[in-house]
């Protein structure tokens, strides 16, 4: 990751603006503009799921809100509607990828889609757990387990998207 922002920075000063616009534009984008646009669809995927999560946590069940439920079942009661919010944000961000970031024709479509769940899916079981690990045992504050597990993610993502998944 270091080295693709080192990359953008060596692109953002060598290029003028209509060149960078065009470059990000582009499927035949340099790696370093690949991973921000990628970066830029895993921040939307993020906004999907919390949209999706928080609508159903407050006006579908609210009461999974209820301060008298025990740690324990206030943990379990949260897997429903993190494993709803997950079905949208794949979707969308399998889309967006497909459409913006990536090439895809390396495999049929729909095994596009079912590979890009397979390797989506660890990431966010991994880190739903992680996260309540965190929150639960070490007493983190909760933005603070999601950031603790969301770059190992997006990185183990992109790599085994832009080399499983897509052509390019």
């Amino acid at each position: 990751m270091f080295k693709a922002l080192t990359d953008l920075l060596k692109l953002w000063r060598s290029h003028d603006l209509p060149t960078l616009l065009r470059l990000f534009h582009s499927r035949e984008a340099p790696p370093a503009i690949q991973f921000l646009k990628y970066a830029i669809c895993g921040v939307s995927a993020l906004a999907v799921h919390l949209a999706v999560y928080l609508s159903l946590i407050y006006l579908v069940w609210p009461h999974l809100n209820d301060k008298n439920l025990d740690d324990w079942t206030r943990a379990k009661s949260t897997l429903a509607p993190t494993a709803i919010a997950f079905l949208f944000s794949n979707a969308f961000v399998y889309w967006l990828n497909m459409k913006w970031v990536f090439t895809p024709g390396r495999h049929s479509p729909v095994k596009e889609f079912l590979l890009f769940t397979i390797v989506n899916l660890p990431g966010a079981l991994s880190g739903t757990l992680a996260q309540a690990a965190l929150v639960y045992f070490l007493h983190w504050p909760k933005w603070a387990a999601i950031a603790g597990f969301v770059l190992p993610n997006v990185l183990i993502n992109f790599v085994c998207r832009k080399f499983f998944i897509f052509r390019k």
